[in-house]
């Protein structure tokens, strides 16, 4: 908020002021590599900086805000959420900074989510923002009050008090601005300002994007109506540089905007992370009620209309694998975060033969770096649900989850599994398992229960380069996933890979006249080890194709699974010709599953 005052106080230089920890034993617990404040700021209070001024004293602020307070208003448990972290009181001419006491890597793909509540004055002002940044203060770091919020200076007119006179060097800021001063558009937006190595500001020659329409959203967002809201910031890496900030659900920049992380100056690509805020003539509470930040995640806002593509870079900065996730029903928090877990194939694959021996998770080429090739498990979650659960009885989450990459055979050596009709059968998987609760932090990994993981493919395929793709179905909750082959459960009747062929005619041993059109059913059954859709545990390969090898095919008709036992599949019809030398022959017929698994059928004919 714009303040007109004249009056100079000298002040000595600000120093950082760490908040005694509401529990003490908070003092003692060691630090996550990253904030994982969830579901509230009960544990780990020890792991951040705080600094806070009052303006109009203007002092060093004393124990106080910035610090830990209890809930104004909690959201419905669960979780449940006691204890917050209070940028600023419901007082005037207030800033405050709060931050991760250990530098993150943000030059690669990152996602943090976090819960606020901005409450407590029918005049709110002036709002928080999450900041990145690599100034020489570190984490004693602090802006000016006011329209400043805490982070960027003014030339508009914002006179503080005495204290913080500039912004924040180095740094870059998702504002979330709750008063319109006379820099602003409105006084409910969402702001990304950077002037990149200078110090940062709330003018608009700094705004690298602004959502000044919360009120035109679908369902209408007030940041300060005392109600929690998710933020969530994701950054897609060096590969596209892509910025987005996705706010309960909506994506506010359609996308993301194109920011390189690294001109706001890094340290060899890491930052201080964090939160400003301020109060001016105006004032709230301004409270932030949980926070994670995920290096090397990503989140995006998942639609029934279309795919939605998180392509991963490795540490070169080069794009390998992608993550795809696309709604089969209507979701009502459709905000999933994707974090990649790499890992060796051997450490991998003692996970998942706990319950599906001899199943081997595929190695990724180049997952890490040049020559430096590893398997890949995901751990999905879904930040604007209770818990990060990802759905629910009364809110499913039903989608199509997958993953693209590239693949040398030479990793894979067993891709092949051996002695199944001497025809190439990957018998792939997409294997979930549920993730620990909480489920941050997502690393490591504890080995899963026997009975816990279920195999959801749908398809599997392989084009040149060679690369694959996997797609299953969610089957609900937030899961760990992964790319398998050689699963056991992917044989079909008579422990055939690939859908189960039958042949009606020709029949078997029964002799035909040379040059005779003879007419061919025949059918591919979907792998005997599918389930009805509406079975949770998959997997769900279907029939693709149905071939004959001789003569020419004139339709095939598909039976859905209708129950279990009630395989369905192809249904085919074709005609061939009889040859015109007496003898014994061979009618076949390829199957082809979705799984890219085949498998070969075949009858003996005589010709008298």
């Amino acid at each position: 908020m714009k303040i007109r005052i004249t009056r100079l106080v000298m002040v000595a230089a600000i120093a950082a002021v760490a908040a005694l920890a509401s529990n003490g034993v908070a003092w003692a617990q060691s630090c996550p590599t990253s904030p994982n404040f969830s579901p509230d700021f009960t544990s780990y209070q020890a792991c951040l900086t705080m600094n806070g001024f009052d303006f109009q004293t203007p002092v060093v602020a004393p124990p106080g805000p910035p610090g830990f307070y209890p809930v104004i208003t909690p959201p419905p448990p669960p979780p449940v959420v006691s204890t917050v972290l209070r940028l600023t009181p419901n007082q005037t001419y207030w800033a405050g900074s709060a931050w991760y006491n250990t530098q993150q890597p943000v030059s690669g793909a990152f996602s943090s989510t976090f819960i606020f509540e901005i409450s407590g004055n029918s005049t709110p002002a002036d709002g928080i923002a999450f900041v990145i940044q690599n100034s020489a203060a570190g984490t004693a770091a602090l802006g000016p009050e006011g329209c400043g919020i805490g982070f960027g200076g003014s030339t508009g007119g914002c006179t503080p008090y005495q204290g913080p006179q500039t912004g924040i060097t180095q740094s870059l800021a998702v504002e979330l601005n709750t008063y319109m001063n006379s820099e602003d558009q409105s006084g409910n937006d969402v702001q990304i300002q950077s002037c990149l190595t200078a110090a940062n500001s709330v003018d608009q020659s700094c705004t690298i994007a602004i959502n000044s329409s919360l009120n035109l959203l679908p369902v209408p967002i007030t940041l300060s109506d005392g109600n929690p809201h998710t933020m969530i910031i994701n950054y897609s890496g060096p590969s596209t540089k892509l910025l987005d900030v996705i706010l309960d659900g909506n994506d506010l920049f359609s996308g993301g905007v194109v920011f390189d992380m690294t001109t706001i100056g890094l340290n060899s690509g890491n930052a201080w992370v964090g939160f400003t805020g301020a109060t001016g003539g105006a004032f709230d509470n301004q409270d932030i009620l949980s926070w994670t930040f995920s290096p090397g995640a990503q989140t995006v806002v998942v639609t029934q209309t279309a795919p939605a593509i998180l392509s991963f870079p490795n540490a070169a900065g080069n794009t390998v694998y992608s993550y795809t996730a696309q709604l089969t029903a209507a979701y009502a928090t459709p905000a999933v975060t994707v974090q990649p877990i790499l890992m060796s194939q051997a450490a991998c694959d003692a996970l998942v033969q706990v319950n599906f021996w001899p199943a081997r998770c595929f190695v990724y080429q180049n997952a890490e770096n040049t020559g430096l090739d590893e398997s890949v498990v995901f751990a999905v979650t879904c930040p604007d649900s209770s818990g990060d659960t990802c759905g629910s009885n009364v809110n499913p989450f039903d989608a199509a989850l997958g993953s693209g990459f590239s693949f040398l055979y030479s990793d894979n050596p067993l891709f092949v599994y051996p002695g199944i009709d001497l025809i190439l059968n990957p018998l792939p998987g997409w294997v979930k398992w549920p993730l620990p609760s909480p489920p941050t932090p997502l690393t490591p990994i504890s080995p899963p229960a026997k009975g816990s993981m279920s195999n959801q493919i749908v398809s599997f395929s392989v084009v040149q380069d060679p690369g694959g793709h996997t797609l299953g179905g969610s089957g609900g909750g937030a899961s760990y996933w992964v790319a398998t082959y050689d699963m056991p459960d992917e044989f079909g009747p008579g422990l055939q890979a690939g859908p189960g062929i039958t042949i009606t005619s020709p029949i078997s041993s029964k002799a035909y006249a040379e040059n005779t059109t003879v007419a061919a059913t025949y059918t591919c059954s979907n792998p005997s080890s599918s389930q009805p859709l509406s079975s949770p545990t998959g997997p769900y390969l279907t029939a693709t194709t149905c071939t004959q090898a001789a003569g020419t095919q004139t339709s095939c008709s598909f039976t859905p699974i209708v129950g279990p036992g009630k395989l369905g599949g192809l249904s085919c019809t074709g005609t061939f010709v009889t040859p015109s030398k007496k003898g014994t022959y061979i009618f076949e017929v390829t199957g082809v599953d979705s799984g890219g698994n085949q498998n070969l059928g075949a009858v003996t004919y005589k010709v008298n």
